[in-house]
């Protein structure tokens, strides 16, 4: 789900929003001072994001709910550089920053986005008051400015959350959003890649089950993608025993998981009452169902 933008991008869609008549790709052309193919590719690109649509030989802004919120964004900041505000990796930081602080560090990480880029990007944001900077100790942390650019952030939710309902088949249930990829469930069987308690039975757990559970785009899971899948879609007693059972069954490849339901996985087969988990009696009496003999957290 790309959503970076080149400069001449985002000056289309400037164009495209202020121009008093219908554009087209020779006024594109000539205000951008590109070759024709570069603005066909161009248009399309902008139109893969939900921001263009054509009609006939003109090209418009699309009715779509992040193409309004690009609308509301340039009334609001027509006399700032949003070219330069978006292009880039700019918009995936920007996700990454909200109300709760973040070190450089942190933003790499989470981005994968060089820190000698990070800091260049940030630096142009606080120029513009986009992000605001506090200092802890000796590190620098950064946070969103959403008292002046909350349109800013309304356009690039929007933009995330239409690329990730485009990905969904209409009748399946979105069940979360990751950074370049979703995870859903569906009573209908679905051209998409199998996870989540859906390919537990390639790992030796066998269940009956009434929903089926993919992600997309296609692609090779390894196993600790398809555990953290199933714990973001476990959501009763019934599916986290299930998740703990697939932890038990496949423990050496799960070792390294990270999740926030961890801890009380741990706790749980430590013999720790936790509410909405299985006892360990519980979990004793499943686990031999599927061969389980070592149960110890």
């Amino acid at each position: 789900m790309p959503l970076s933008f080149s400069e001449n991008e985002i000056r289309t869609l400037i164009f495209i929003t202020s121009s008093l008549e219908p554009a087209n790709p020779r006024a594109i052309q000539k205000v951008l001072g590109i070759l024709k193919g570069s603005v066909s590719r161009i248009i399309t690109r902008l139109q893969d994001k939900g921001l263009v649509e054509r009609a006939g030989g003109e090209i418009l802004l699309a009715g779509t709910p992040p193409a309004e919120a690009f609308k509301r964004l340039y009334y609001t900041h027509r006399a700032s550089p949003l070219p330069e505000s978006l292009s880039g990796r700019r918009v995936e930081l920007l996700l990454h920053l909200d109300s709760s602080q973040k070190s450089l560090e942190a933003l790499a990480g989470e981005t994968g986005i060089s820190s000698d880029t990070i800091y260049y990007y940030l630096q142009g944001f606080l120029r513009l008051g986009i992000t605001s900077r506090s200092r802890k100790e000796r590190a620098y942390l950064y946070t969103f400015n959403h008292i002046l650019w909350r349109d800013l952030k309304d356009f690039i939710s929007s933009l995330q959350e239409y690329q990730v309902l485009r990905l969904v088949p209409r009748e399946a249930l979105l069940i979360k959003s990751y950074e370049d990829s979703v995870l859903f469930k569906s009573l209908r069987r679905q051209d998409a890649t199998p996870t989540s308690f859906s390919a537990y039975r390639d790992y030796g757990i066998q269940l009956g089950l009434r929903d089926n559970y993919y992600t997309l785009p296609e692609r090779r899971l390894s196993i600790q993608e398809i555990f953290i899948h199933s714990l973001d879609s476990a959501e009763d007693y019934r599916q986290r025993l299930f998740c703990i059972l697939f932890y038990l069954k496949n423990r050496d490849g799960l070792k390294d998981a990270r999740h926030p339901m961890m801890e009380s996985i741990r706790a749980a087969l430590s013999g720790e009452h936790i509410n909405g988990y299985p006892s360990r009696e519980e979990i004793e009496e499943q686990a031999e169902l599927y061969e389980i003999a070592d149960i110890e957290p």
